[in-house]
């Protein structure tokens, strides 16, 4: 019977997590990735192997794997009777294109100014000024964030798009990426609520933009032959009790009706961007095809 989670949630809430289900779920064979370039290489080849019981991932790879083959019976839809998404996320386009994908969490991105940043950033298109200063931190290539930040920008901005992507510095992590902005070395970044509310002593501000937070969701989804109890974790993952921790301990976005979000989030009005499944799996692809060229080569 298969019983194997494949659980890749957002780094400060993934060792919550995994401690709780081990705990509650001890006949849960759990996979936690340790790395982000783990989490890459899993979500691209999502699917040519044997399909974990349950798998949840923000890496959209699995997203387009899990399309692909949402006909061929080997995933499973999840029960009827767990909790819907909640209505901000459905107004906004976000119901997964297939019944075998099941949203936990909305992770959104924001941004984050140095101090010394005398720019106007008030939104997105901001960064494409050409004469906005660099370096812009992002986390890395081997998250999805280059990647969207890539194809996001080219659909808002167009040409001018190049003017940020030719700043963009994607070597550091994002508690580096905290870092680097505190000592004025990065004017600004791309990246997530968690952190870019972190600044002390007025080093570094978080920055909402006005058009919306970027929405990135972490997408669950489950295998035909799943045991009961990968059923039983994605319950948890959509209970209030967890939905709660996303909030305070992740200060991420819950998918459940009810659940307050974040400060900022609910300060907002839940302004969120969300660019469409289209855009989702479009990134999916080029990340695919970055993966196979590392195998390759």
């Amino acid at each position: 019977m298969n019983n194997r989670v494949y659980l890749a949630l957002p780094p400060n809430i993934m060792r919550r997590a995994r401690e709780i289900v081990s705990v509650r779920f001890p006949e849960a064979d759990i996979g936690a990735p340790d790395s982000h370039q783990e989490m890459f290489a899993f979500a691209s080849g999502f699917g040519e192997k044997a399909i974990p019981a349950l798998s949840v991932t923000a890496y959209p790879q699995m997203v387009l794997r899990a399309v692909s083959l949402a006909s061929d019976g080997r995933l499973a839809s999840p029960d009827a009777k767990l909790p819907p998404l909640r209505e901000e996320f459905v107004s906004l386009g976000m119901t997964p294109p297939v019944s075998a994908l099941r949203i936990v969490s909305v992770v959104p991105g924001v941004l984050a100014a140095a101090a010394s940043l005398s720019h106007r950033l008030e939104d997105w298109i901001d960064l494409c000024s050409p004469d906005f200063p660099g370096p812009v931190g992002c986390p890395p290539a081997d998250t999805p964030m280059p990647y969207l930040v890539e194809t996001v920008f080219g659909r808002l901005a167009g040409e001018r798009a190049q003017n940020l992507l030719k700043k963009l510095d994607t070597r550091s992590n994002p508690i580096d990426i905290n870092k680097r902005i505190a000592s004025g070395e990065l004017s600004a970044a791309l990246i997530i609520p968690a952190f870019a509310r972190t600044f002390r002593e007025g080093v570094g501000r978080m920055v909402w933009p006005k058009s919306g937070a970027l929405a990135v969701p972490v997408v669950a989804c489950l295998s035909a032959d799943a045991a009961p109890v990968a059923h039983a974790v994605l319950a948890w993952l959509l209970s209030d009790e967890f939905q709660r921790v996303i909030v305070s301990d992740g200060v991420i976005a819950p998918a459940v009706s009810g659940i307050p979000g974040f400060d900022e989030l609910e300060a907002s009005g839940w302004n969120l961007f969300w660019p469409g499944w289209d855009l989702l799996l479009s990134v999916a692809k080029t990340m695919c095809s970055v993966q196979l060229h590392k195998e390759e080569t």
